[in-house]
């Protein structure tokens, strides 16, 4: 509720004969504080922050009377009296000095404001003036026994004396002897009904501290023995023999006593650093413990033996938040139920050995300020904190006044319906919100200047959270406003978290986040005759607020629109006879509660007048709530709500958002009034029935802070919206859950019944995101930062941040109710939810809080919930995922007790292969090699990299190499070193509070399926110019392997070379598979994602084997697929029939096989008017460099060519092209290129394929004209549609000793390729018209070896015929058998070389 925030303020004391600061107390209504040094009384107003007077006593009067010791005001602020240590009590009369001008006012505030003034009053340019004051001493009263405590009970002062004796004194002076008790003579008991009364026997008892309060009809009291009672009175004399004592049961150690008015509550401190409060049962009038305040060691360890006893208590003005603070030390903030919201114990206090014993926080006395937005403290003096140069300063032997800022949630004086929605603070001047919607629309750039519509709720606020963001929203309200109405007393935003309204002393201003505009009063004199009382909230686009008129002198409803100017001309009023002290809208209906302790009910009705809208407020139904309620300041909150218990008549239902129930929160006590709607009701007069009446209230839960419920409606998710959220302080958070019927189960007659459930949180929570299971709240971050003061010292105090947090509830409803053997339900509600991002996380966390429970149980537990946890999990598709993250999660010894119920983890693993969750049994991977042997586990890494390999997944593939390989052998058969599971096991890991984050198996390291290699060595390529020998040392030389890869496949010593061995026989069979099937970008991917693994020495090996290509035309096609490529085809834009060559995008597979012609088509194609050097250079590299060669750089994937040598290549391909003139194309050389022409050839290069896909490419030619593979680099050149490609291919292939058969088998498949294309694809025959020379030198090279070129030719059909009958039969599935046999001689250099020297059989089966 409530956060400190930012550094704490110093305050400067009188500096002349400096003393030290001892108490602070303020007056009723907080604007004028006292602080009493031991000789002097100073003056300070509360805003601004500054000293009106400082009375000084002489040093006579200090050696006659003593010394300073506490305070206590007048309730009219005309008085205050001090005890002193002497047993005196004097009495100083606080009046306006006459004699100062400016209407007695010492400080003059100015708006500061440089333009023209927008108001109208005559004194717009000063704001509410700072009272010059006057203190003079009236007279003075001598306690012969001593006092030890002061107290003001309306027109006396109760002061204890040091003989036990509570007497009573006068204003004047006078005492009051006959109203004198003595603590002897009061009864005590254990209640107020049934226990016998006793008397104190003990005279040197006496009390120490004392509280009154009026609510509570009593005064909460601390003995000097450590007892604490509560004394009560029948009437209001408080008559000595009317007094009666209640002791507060097992407390013999209480220090301090607090009480809370509101929730009426008693809070006492105690010796050994902790809190109790205690509440009153209504029934026998006894003491209960309501909770209990400690630190746990958590927070900060062994808090008790640190900080000392408990010092003082003070509680919040709203009766919100409790301050306690400590002897040796330090303070804390607790909520009114007990839940920690801050302790300064963990703070950030340097870096000192004795940082914590030597700060500044030694709390003496401390004040809360106006509405609670801050915290006077007056610390002791400390002489040990002293630095060296610090005692040489009078100064530093003296304590300090501070003032400690802090902002606190809008629910705890204005919790109306649209304040539950947001994460809503508010400060002294600034307001603070984080709402995902404001998150969602920072993340763009443009802010509209209008409330988005088009943003649904969930989706935003789902993205808001999730985002992480802890960025506030900080919206400062305008001096204008704050000048005269300060402080702020309500603030309340909208559903749409877009609009703000604040009330300070008198009116009230709004903000738009939408366009960064505040609205004030165009009339500051109907600002001034309006007070906010009850609260405010938003309807739709208007303001609703309760106020009391002060020219009018009655309350009244206002609300004004939010489109139109803050003026009463367009606002709608509505009188009512009492004073509202809250108010609620819950849809279109109104709720208030009235010091007459009376709710009335009124309907809205938003009329689309013109200019402006209006509110037409029609009162509806008014419930008496005396008799159930002790006192209307109890009541902390009220709302309508369609809640219904299981109590309710089926006889008439009423609709699921139609106003059901009233909900009362009363001093932590949450009542629901239901609607009767059993009764018989009459009509108004006019015809309409009057609404239905209320039945008694029934208690739904106690130790009740703040309520969520929603109006919205939600059928996939009617549990979680039909839910009623508590937040209970220490006992955590409760959910009021709906239970619903089966399908199967007949309705008729059924009532939903609903359930209880509590479950504990790790923060405190301000909002609840009701679909997305989350909870919203805020907490305070330290930063250490060293600032030296003027005088020398050091400031140690930590400055506070504010973050917000958040937590998932859901896995805690799900526990509760599978608990209750409620599986059904708790499957219900899972469901729904399963479209969460976080659902896994959720179930994670079922899982594990389950397992640590039980599994470090020191106990037998009879009825183990584990077993239901996991058969809930197996109902949805993440059981495998979640069983294995929490095991990773979780220690190792706690494994058998969760697989025992989960599952064998081979089994997992085995079903994690079968559904193809790879990553997962990675997972499992880790948990067997812990639980199994390691050879079990190379078994298993073995199958799962497989896998990986046929799914593409290189990253995981390039883990479990690794794995693979840091398996030592000589530990194949030893069994894992697991921990024994024991119950006692003390340290088991926990997941962070909010989320957590797993380690992926693989890193995470952009996208596996771009396969980058190493640097590519710069080379040159003048084919025309090199000699025969010189080309082909260039290319035997592989100079992208490093220089030991001829070493790796030697045989070696080492114990792990038979598993290394293994696993490149693993790898060569996977490469071998991927190419023989065409599929060149997975080969890529895989050597680029597999370390070390040597791509191009692999394919001089495979060159005769499985880097042959038997079917020319299925490998094109493959590339175009793999590579999106597009297809080439003609298109009909040119001149005269002309045909201009474009690209076709390929858009599916099905394209490459579905080409049919057209007569038309072909016709054109006859009449093609393109000449070959022309398309040739359109086609070649040297022209598509340029276009290239930023992805070039951005890539570093293509070889580093010199320009020489390109002008050189494409110099060499005109003279060998020259001559080459297709069937249907003619040469015309001295013709110029035409528009349209050059416009083709334009858009042929515009429409290629992804510049990634072409870089790709390309790399691969090189490394195939490196490893001789000269098919795959003649079919990539083809592809690419490069002639120079081609060239150097066909070159590579006539210049060296290449094999025949290779030659055969290009020539033919550039046949089968130009039988395609000419059938299917006419894009790739100007192409090969093209490159009719290179095509013509294959087959001279074949007709030069006649006899091998017809063996070599025959073996090429038959291994395609063979290969397609096994392709139209078992599809590859042999190809595996045969693999395994060429394996064995991969590591044989020496049969490839004889192989390469006689050929090679074909034998693909």
């Amino acid at each position: 509720m409530y956060f400190p925030i930012g550094w704490p303020k110093y305050l400067s004391l009188p500096q002349q004969n400096p003393s030290s600061p001892v108490y602070v107390v303020s007056n009723r209504d907080r604007s004028l504080f006292a602080v009493l040094t031991t000789n002097s009384l100073c003056l300070w107003f509360c805003k601004p922050c500054v000293q009106i007077l400082s009375f000084r006593r002489s040093e006579n009067s200090v050696a006659e009377f003593g010394v300073n010791q506490k305070g206590e005001w007048r309730p009219d602020s005309s008085m205050i009296a001090i005890t002193t240590s002497k047993g005196y009590i004097l009495f100083y009369k606080l009046e306006l000095d006459d004699s100062v001008g400016n209407h007695q006012c010492i400080y003059v505030q100015k708006d500061g404001r440089q333009s023209a003034p927008r108001r109208s009053a005559g004194d717009m340019f000063s704001g509410e003036g700072i009272p010059a004051l006057k203190l003079t001493q009236l007279s003075y009263i001598l306690v012969q026994d001593g006092v030890i405590s002061l107290l003001c009970i309306r027109d006396e002062l109760l002061l204890t004396t040091c003989t036990g004796v509570l007497q009573r004194i006068r204003w004047d002076g006078g005492s009051n002897g006959r109203m004198s008790v003595s603590v002897g003579t009061i009864p005590f008991s254990t209640d107020l009904q049934f226990s016998r009364a006793s008397t104190v026997q003990d005279t040197s008892i006496v009390i120490t501290h004392i509280k009154y309060s009026p609510l509570l009809m009593g005064f909460a009291v601390v003995l000097s023995s450590g007892q604490a009672a509560f004394l009560t009175v029948t009437t209001l004399k408080f008559e000595p023999h009317q007094i009666q004592g209640v002791w507060a049961q097992e407390l013999t150690n209480a220090t301090c006593v607090a009480i809370n008015h509101k929730y009426r509550l008693m809070a006492f401190g105690c010796k050994n650093a902790e809190g109790v409060v205690y509440s009153i049962e209504e029934t026998t009038g006894s003491l209960l413990v309501s909770h209990h305040l400690k630190i746990s060691s958590k927070d900060y360890p062994d808090a008790s033996h640190v900080v000392g006893a408990v010092s003082g208590m003070k509680w919040s003005p709203d009766g919100c938040a409790l301050a306690m603070a400590w002897d040796q030390g330090g303070f804390a903030l607790w909520s009114v139920f007990g839940a920690l919201l801050y302790c300064s114990l963990g703070g950030d206090y340097g870096l000192s050995e004795n940082a914590f014993q030597h700060h500044s926080l030694h709390i003496q006395s401390m004040e809360w300020g106006a509405e609670g937005y801050h915290l006077w403290i007056v610390s002791s003096p400390t002489s040990t904190l002293c630095t060296s140069s610090q005692k040489e300063d009078d100064h530093s032997s003296y304590g300090d006044l501070m003032q400690i800022q802090l902002v606190k949630s809008a629910l705890t004086v204005n919790p109306c319906m649209t304040n539950h929605e947001h994460l809503f603070l508010q400060g002294e001047e600034k307001l603070y919100l984080n709402t995902a919607q404001n998150i969602w629309q920072s993340s763009g750039s443009v802010m509209k200047s209008s409330p988005p519509r088009s943003v649904t709720r969930q989706a935003s606020q789902c993205l808001g959270f999730l985002s992480g963001s802890k960025q506030w929203q900080v919206i400062t309200v305008p001096q204008t406003y704050l000048s005269g109405n300060w402080p702020i007393r309500y603030a309340a935003v909208d559903s749409s978290g877009q609009c703000m309204a604040v009330a300070g002393k008198y009116g009230l201003a709004h903000y738009a986040l939408f366009n960064r505009r505040w609205k004030l009063f165009g009339n500051e004199t109907q600002e001034k005759d309006m007070v906010v009382s009850g609260g405010l909230t938003w309807w739709r686009d208007f303001i609703c607020l309760a106020c009391y008129n002060v020219v009018d002198q009655r309350d009244e409803i206002r609300l004004y629109p939010q489109t139109s100017k803050l003026d009463n001309a367009f606002a709608t009023v509505t009188k009512v006879p009492s004073q509202i002290l809250l108010l609620n809208t819950f849809q279109d209906v109104l709720i208030i509660l009235c010091t007459d302790c009376h709710v009335m009910i009124f309907t809205l009705n938003r009329k689309n007048t013109q200019p402006n809208a209006t509110v037409e407020i029609s009162k509806l139904q008014e419930v008496a709530v005396a008799s159930f309620i002790p006192h209307p300041a109890s009541v902390a909150a009220i709302t309508l709500t369609s809640l219904r218990t299981e109590t309710v008549s089926s006889k008439s239902r009423s609709l699921p958002s139609e106003a059901e129930s009233i909900l009362m929160n009363v001093s932590g006590r949450l009542l629901m009034f239901q609607r009767d709607r059993s009764a018989v009701v009459s009509k108004h007069k006019d015809g309409k029935q009057k609404p239905f009446p209320f039945h008694a209230p029934v208690m739904v839960a106690s130790s009740v802070e703040n309520v969520w419920c929603t109006p919205r409606t939600n059928s996939s998710k009617r549990h979680l919206l039909e839910a009623l959220w508590l937040s209970c302080g220490a006992h955590g958070m409760k959910v009021w859950l709906p239970l619903f019927p089966r399908d199967e189960v007949s309705t008729h007659g059924f009532m939903s019944k609903r359930i209880m459930l509590p479950f504990r949180v790790d923060i405190y929570p301000l909002a609840v995101l009701f679909e997305d299971a989350v909870i919203l709240g805020a907490c305070n971050d330290a930063v250490s930062c060293d600032l030296a003061t003027s005088a020398g010292s050091t400031n140690i105090v930590p400055h506070l941040t504010l973050e917000r947090n958040s937590q998932i509830y859901l896995h805690h409803i799900l526990r509760q109710l599978l608990r209750r053997n409620l599986g059904f339900h708790a499957l219900e509600i899972a469901r729904c939810c399963t479209d969460l991002p976080y659902f896994s996380h959720c179930l994670e966390l079922l899982l594990h809080e389950v397992l640590d429970e039980e599994a470090t149980s020191k106990e037998p537990i009879p009825d183990p919930l584990l077993p239901r946890v996991v058969a809930f999990i197996q109902e949805f598709p993440e059981f495998l995922h979640t069983i294995v993250h929490c095991a990773r999660k979780t220690e190792v010894a706690l494994w058998h007790y969760l697989f025992s119920t989960a599952g064998n983890p081979r089994d997992l693993f085995e079903e994690c292969m079968l559904s193809g969750k790879l990553d997962t049994a990675a997972s499992y991977l880790i948990i067997l090699q812990n639980l199994e042997t390691p050879l079990l586990s190379r078994q298993y890494a073995t199958q799962l990299l497989d896998a990986s390999l046929d799914h593409n997944e290189w990253e995981l593939a390039r883990d479990l190499v690794r794995f693979l390989k840091a398996i030592d052998p000589s530990e194949a058969e030893t069994p894992p070193n697991v921990p024994p599971l024991t119950r006692a096991t003390s340290s088991v890991s926990k997941y962070p509070g909010g989320t957590y984050c797993t380690p992926p198996v693989t890193p995470e390291e952009g996208d596996s399926n771009a396969f980058v290699f190493g640097p590519t060595p710069v080379r040159t390529r003048n084919v025309s110019g090199t000699p025969k020998d010189a080309i082909k040392t260039k290319l035997k030389a592989t100079r992208s392997d490093p220089a030991s890869v001829g070493k790796r496949n030697s045989p070696s010593k080492d114990e792990s070379s038979a598993d290394q061995f293994f696993i490149d026989i693993l790898l060569a069979r996977h490469a071998r598979k991927l190419l023989t099937s065409y599929r060149l970008k997975d080969l890529g991917c895989f050597a680029a994602n597999l370390e070390g693994y040597h791509l191009v020495t692999w394919l001089r090996k495979e060159r005769l084997r499985a880097a042959r290509v038997d079917d020319f035309v299925s490998a094109l096609k493959q590339i175009h697929i793999d590579f999106h490529w597009p297809l080439p085809i003609y298109s009909l834009n040119g001149r005269m029939g002309g045909s201009g060559l474009v690209s076709s995008p390929l858009l599916d597979p099905g394209l490459l096989d579905g080409l049919t012609t057209s007569e038309g088509l072909t016709a054109g194609a006859s009449k093609d008017g393109l000449s070959p050097t022309r398309l040739i250079g359109s086609l070649s590299s040297s022209d598509t460099s340029d276009t290239l060669s930023r992805h070039t750089r951005d890539v570093m994937l293509q070889p580093q060519i010199s320009k020489d040598d390109v002008i050189s290549q494409t110099v060499t391909e005109a003279s060998d092209t020259s001559s080459a003139v297709g069937d249907n194309v003619s040469m015309d050389q001295s013709t110029s290129m035409e528009a349209t022409e050059l416009d083709q050839l334009s858009h042929e290069l515009a429409n290629k394929g992804p510049p990634q896909s072409e870089v790709q490419l390309r790399y691969f030619f090189q490394m195939m004209m490196e490893a001789e593979c000269l098919e795959w680099a003649l079919i990539i050149s083809v592809v690419l549609r490069d002639s120079m490609g081609i060239i150097r291919t066909v070159n590579t292939a006539s210049f060296t000793d290449t094999q025949i058969e290779i030659v055969g088998r290009m020539r033919e498949g550039v046949s089968y390729l130009e039988r395609w294309a000419e059938t299917e694809c006419f894009g790739y025959k100007p192409f090969f018209n093209a490159i009719r020379s290179q095509i013509q030198t294959l087959n001279r090279i074949v007709e030069q070896n006649p006899l091998r070129s017809r063996l070599s030719l025959s073996r090429s059909r038959s291994c395609s015929l063979e290969k397609e009958d096994l392709n139209d039969t078992n599809g590859q599935g042999n190809y595996e058998s045969e693999t395994i046999q060429d394996e064995q001689k991969v590591n044989y250099p020496s049969e490839i070389q004889e192989e390469e020297k006689t050929g090679y059989d074909c034998a693909i089966s």
